[in-house]
């Protein structure tokens, strides 16, 4: 049904054109996307994490400057996000293939239960005032902040031996909780699914390009839960949205952020690997902190 629905949305006609046409928006909204996506790379790339982190929070302040209806806000930062970064992981994915340092016995296994545990996620999201998302979303930052200045995955990384089992019957579990917290958060679930491979033995390189691979169906499944929970509600949708997704923000961020990837990366290995992720650790704090009294 779900897919059903959404092949009617986008064989529209009208309906299609209102929302991938970026001319709906104004030449200064579409230079902010692309501007946030210019971001989103760079700052991806130099800390080695996914946009999703970056992308929410921005676009909540966004959408609020552009007068959004109030109660969709948070739910379509969230949907628009992991429409974002779908694409970046995809790149990424490839790109870590090619370095063999995907772990894919376990990326299917996984993406089995993140596929599932993404829909129900965005069926739960829609459900739940943007208050408690607000405060969902603050407290991920917060935490992750906080790893990133104390440092744990590192630290997990130099243990050598496997803390939490990984064997095929349970892995889909894993992926399962791991696809549903990524997905009312809006990232693509880098941040749970790295910490998991280096816990069950696998060394820091396999737990990021794994997480890399994992993240193209969080984010394709939580997309998709998103568009099609919002158009089921009942609720005053900008022109250019596909329910909870807004079309011409995910297309400029996406275009943008492929260029800049690359260049924070090259950044990062100019920088002490240290003071970039204490830095980025008091930014993320900072951000979440605004996140909830905006």
């Amino acid at each position: 049904p779900v897919l059903f629905h959404l092949k009617e949305m986008f064989t529209e006609t009208s309906y299609l054109s209102s929302c991938l046409n970026t001319s709906n928006c104004t030449m200064i909204e579409i230079l902010i996307y692309l501007l946030l996506g210019a971001c989103t790379g760079l700052l991806a790339g130099m800390f080695g994490i996914g946009g999703g982190s970056i992308l929410v929070p921005s676009l909540i302040f966004i959408f609020y400057g552009m007068d959004f209806e109030s109660s969709i806000i948070v739910l379509m930062a969230i949907g628009t996000s992991l429409a974002s970064i779908l694409f970046s992981a995809i790149s990424s994915t490839f790109s870590h293939h090619n370095k063999k340092s995907v772990e894919w016995s376990l990326v299917i296994p996984l993406s089995m239960g993140m596929i599932l545990g993404a829909l129900v996620g965005a069926r739960y999201a829609a459900t739940l005032s943007n208050n408690n998302l607000k405060w969902i979303i603050t407290i991920f930052l917060i935490v992750i902040g906080i790893e990133m200045i104390s440092g744990f995955t590192q630290t997990l990384a130099k243990k050598d031996k496997g803390m939490i089992s990984l064997a095929k019957p349970i892995v889909p579990l894993h992926g399962s909780w791991i696809g549903f917290l990524s997905s009312i958060i809006g990232i693509g679930g880098g941040s749970f699914t790295t910490p998991l491979m280096i816990a069950g033995g696998y060394n820091i390189r396999k737990g990021i390009g794994t997480a890399a691979a994992c993240g193209v169906p969080i984010a394709a499944a939580g997309a998709i839960g998103y568009m099609y929970y919002g158009q089921m509600a009942e609720a005053n949708l900008p022109t250019g949205a596909v329910g909870y997704v807004f079309w011409p923000a995910v297309i400029s961020i996406s275009l943008a952020s492929i260029f800049t990837a690359k260049l924070g990366a090259n950044i990062s290995h100019s920088i002490s690997e240290k003071t970039l992720k204490v830095s980025f650790g008091v930014f993320l704090i900072m951000v979440g902190i605004l996140v909830i009294v905006n």
